[in-house]
């Protein structure tokens, strides 16, 4: 059968069944185009079958429900788009209209084989699609063409719907400007509405590298505005995506933030609270649609700084100014901090501080729904939202009980290890632990964190910093992208990690401490801070804890802190202490920031005592713990009482 549209008149022709479905149409310069539309054959005579809902590859028996075809344009041989949808093609074009019928797409490379036969490769890509027998799984991981790897193109036995060949029409368009990034959206943006979504993720699969970095540009405009050409078209385009409103707004404020629009003070509140679920952010999530490019629109921005700070906190006001201090002596130029739901007053003093161009702010609080996780939302929200972090080649992940100390031999400063792995073509730079504890200590002190306790345990566990535009999201330990599983990975002292498989579950551990830089981690310090600590609540995925109280989900956090309150250690830290001072001082003179840590400080001691007394009542009637560690316990809460008097 041949189709052939001739200045928008539509003229069928039956050919023999046996035939390819195809038709003929012309474009808007003239150029006549051919258009075949198939089914592709695996080897073990079952059909490729694109899901529409996970859009997972897949082979299964031709009696399968769904539908899934490949498109092939005369205008671009070699190329073939597989076109997944769940049952047959509408007629009707309304049935495309926003968030209407929509089918999934795989671009793909197809080379001709002997006996009229196909080689499948994901399109820009160097592996071969490999049909697994039994499984129905198809994975593109082969090297060489197989003889039993080779793929027949199947005769469709019903004439294409007038929408698969108008979005074919469409298509084609696209298929010939595909290297003129304002053509490309021009083209997308005919196409039918309820296409858009699958078809943008596609553009990132499809458009050459190059290319993707200017039409991905192209979305950072004022898509507020709506008047210019180009912002409306983008801002059409992105109106289609399902829960895509978070996607717009990223775009946008790339746009504000390249207009010289700066936020020291700002919220991520309820409307971002998808972002602390891990469901939700993967690349098959219906929130994720469409975020492919934005994280293509920011890898294309260009770092003027060196390196930023990312960190996550509540109530740990106390520990602010030393832990700024301490970073901004090794080497840190800015510090991204999320917060939420702040009783400590230490929200007065994070916006002095950002005030003064020392931190930038983001509050995080939210409605706060059951299973979140707070960091993860905090992260997400920081690597695929903040413009202003873009503006910083790497960046660290670390908690306010965390800070970093590089090696004497490069001044204690992180940046030339960062600079130097690097070179050596490293993407994300782990750091193992130091663990520190509480020297004898029973209560808060201003004294520094670095003079007041010591270091017990070298660990494994690792802190990472990371390129800051290359990455989509982090865990507490490891930077997340949606796009790949395997990057370039090593260690501060230049060792190959974990062959930089970010799936690997011990991707967050070292095969020993690292020497050139570590992090100090304040895991136990006094008794008094320590109970403060569990008593903020635990990211563990049972909910904010709104009404502060001293809360914990393992009886085993009363042993470690006896079993270590005696023991002794180096203060490794200690080395900084005149600059962490003088950085102290300088923070201080700030216009409200005195007052504030003075507010922070009351805060603290006007509500630790009744949390103290709360661990000794609720660890009385924990049955799991140890007697002995009950004895233990109690007789430290009562040598705190008699110093707090």
């Amino acid at each position: 059968m041949v189709v052939s549209i001739y200045s928008g008149v539509l003229d069928i022709e039956k050919g023999v069944p046996d035939e390819m479905a195809s038709f003929q149409f012309r474009m808007a310069d003239g150029e006549q185009v051919t258009c075949r539309v198939t089914r592709i054959m695996t080897h073990h005579e079952t059909l490729l079958d694109l899901d529409p809902a996970t859009r997972l590859l897949s082979h299964r028996p031709e009696e399968f429900s769904r539908e899934t075809v490949v498109v092939t344009w005369s205008l671009m041989p070699g190329f073939a788009l597989l076109i997944g949808s769940d049952g047959t093609w509408p007629e009707a074009p309304s049935a495309t209209c926003p968030n209407g019928w929509s089918p999934v797409f795989l671009p793909l490379s197809v080379i001709a084989m002997p006996e009229e036969k196909w080689a499948l490769k994901r399109y820009r890509n160097s592996f071969f699609a490999r049909a697994e027998d039994g499984t129905g799984r198809v994975y593109f991981d082969g090297q060489l063409i197989s003889d039993w790897e080779r793929y027949q193109l199947l005769s469709i036995d019903t004439v294409p719907s007038v929408c698969l060949r108008d979005f074919a029409a469409a298509f084609a368009e696209l298929v010939k400007g595909r290297e003129d990034p304002p053509a490309v959206l021009k083209a997308l943006a005919a196409c039918p509405p309820s296409f858009l979504p699958h078809l943008l993720d596609m553009m990132c699969d499809f458009l050459a590298p190059g290319i993707l970095d200017v039409f991905a540009r192209l979305f950072i405009a004022d898509l507020k505005a709506g008047t210019e050409s180009v912002a409306s078209l983008c801002s059409r385009i992105l109106s289609t995506l399902p829960q895509g409103g978070w996607i717009s707004e990223g775009f946008q404020r790339l746009h504000e933030w390249q207009s010289g629009k700066l936020l020291s003070v700002q919220a991520a509140g309820a409307s971002y609270d998808f972002l602390g679920f891990q469901e939700n952010i993967g690349k098959d999530a219906v929130y994720c649609i469409g975020a492919r490019l934005l994280s293509v629109a920011r890898r294309a921005i260009s770092p003027t700084k060196t390196l930023a700070l990312l960190a996550t906190a509540r109530d740990e006001g106390v520990y602010l100014l030393e832990w700024i201090a301490h970073h901004r002596r090794i080497g840190v130029e800015q510090f991204f901090i999320y917060t939420n739901d702040l009783t400590d007053g230490s929200d007065r003093l994070l916006y002095h501080l950002a005030q003064a161009g020392e931190i930038i702010w983001i509050d995080n609080s939210g409605a706060a729904p059951e299973r979140i996780n707070m960091q993860d939302k905090a992260y997400n929200h920081a690597l695929m939202i903040l413009p202003e972090i873009l503006d910083y080649r790497w960046c660290l992940v670390v908690d306010l009980d965390e800070v970093v100390l590089p090696s004497k031999e490069v001044d204690h400063r992180l940046p030339p290890l960062l600079e130097a792995r690097e070179r050596e073509g490293a993407e994300a730079v782990t750091m193992s632990w130091r663990v520190l504890t509480s020297n004898r200590h029973l209560a808060w002190t201003p004294a520094l964190s670095a003079e007041r306790f010591v270091e017990t345990e070298k660990h494994v566990l690792l802190k990472t910093a990371f390129r800051t535009n290359l990455f989509s999201g982090a865990s507490a330990h490891h930077p997340v992208s949606r796009e790949r599983d395997i990057i370039p990975y090593m260690t501060i002292d230049g060792e190959q990690h974990k062959n930089g498989d970010l799936t690997n579950y011990d991707i967050n551990f070292s095969a020993h401490p690292t020497n050139n830089a570590f992090i100090c981690h304040y895991h136990v310090r006094s008794l008094e801070e320590y109970v403060w600590k569990f008593a903020r609540g635990e990211n563990d995925g049972t909910g904010v804890l709104k009404k502060k109280h001293f809360r914990y989900n393992n009886p085993g956090i009363f042993e470690l802190f006896v079993t270590r309150f005696d023991l002794d250690g180096p203060q490794p830290a200690r080395i900084l202490l005149e600059d962490i001072q003088y950085g102290i001082r300088r923070l201080l003179r700030l216009p409200g920031v005195a007052e504030a840590q003075a507010e922070v400080e009351h805060h603290f001691r006007s509500q630790s005592s009744a949390y103290v007394e709360q661990s000794l009542e609720i660890m009385t009637q924990d049955d799991r713990i140890a007697s002995d560690v009950k004895d233990k316990w109690r007789i430290l809460v009562d040598a705190w009482r008699q110093l707090s008097r």
